[in-house]
């Protein structure tokens, strides 16, 4: 039995020290800007060493804005497919959801935000970021409804989507009692209601 529990106490672990990272991360980004910082700098704060660092994290940028955006395949495949509703911003919906699942505690979160609000550097590295994320899904759109969707269109579904999580990140902020993927239903539900 206590083989079986490791390895689920093993990624526990690695999970909160990834948190850890990006949590000192996030404050020397506050405290000194994003390129007032090194890696070693972030080394002192964990209290692990350089190489720790970069067992989790690629570099400086990974680890102040955490992980791509991912999302699994099986719910890619779904989506292209035509579904799980069978309405396409329903269906990209389901795909954000995913795609924010297990980003870190509000209170990161509202860190993440204050961190990209105040350093300019970091703004153009989620604008990247997000770019990057943007084409994956238009492509997703593009699979699922056929060449003759206009780009446009598919550009314009994202666009609102990423209203929405800004939206969310701004009543974080204002609310960090309730969940990211709250405030995000809420956003979207705020925008039905304004334009029905």
């Amino acid at each position: 039995m206590p083989e079986l529990c490791t390895p689920n106490r093993r990624e526990a672990k690695r999970i909160q020290t990834a948190l850890r990272l990006q949590q000192c991360g996030l404050q020397l980004t506050l405290d000194k800007g994003f390129d007032g910082w090194t890696i070693d700098d972030l080394a002192g704060a964990a209290d692990v060493s350089r190489r720790t660092v970069f067992n989790y994290f690629d570099g400086k940028a990974d680890v102040v804005l955490g992980p791509g955006i991912e999302v699994d395949q099986t719910k890619v495949d779904a989506f292209v497919a035509g579904g799980p509703t069978g309405r396409l911003f329903e269906d990209l919906i389901v795909l954000a959801h995913e795609a924010v699942r297990d980003r870190g505690d509000e209170r990161q979160i509202a860190l993440l935000r204050e961190a990209v609000v105040t350093d300019h550097r970091l703004v153009a590295l989620v604008h990247a970021r997000l770019e990057e994320a943007a084409t994956g899904f238009v492509e997703c759109v593009r699979q699922r409804e056929g060449d003759d969707f206009p780009p446009q269109q598919s550009r314009l579904l994202l666009k609102l989507l990423l209203t929405f999580f800004d939206n969310a990140l701004d009543r974080v902020a204002a609310d960090p009692d309730r969940t990211f993927t709250e405030h995000f239903d809420a956003a979207i539900a705020d925008a039905r209601s304004a334009l029905a």
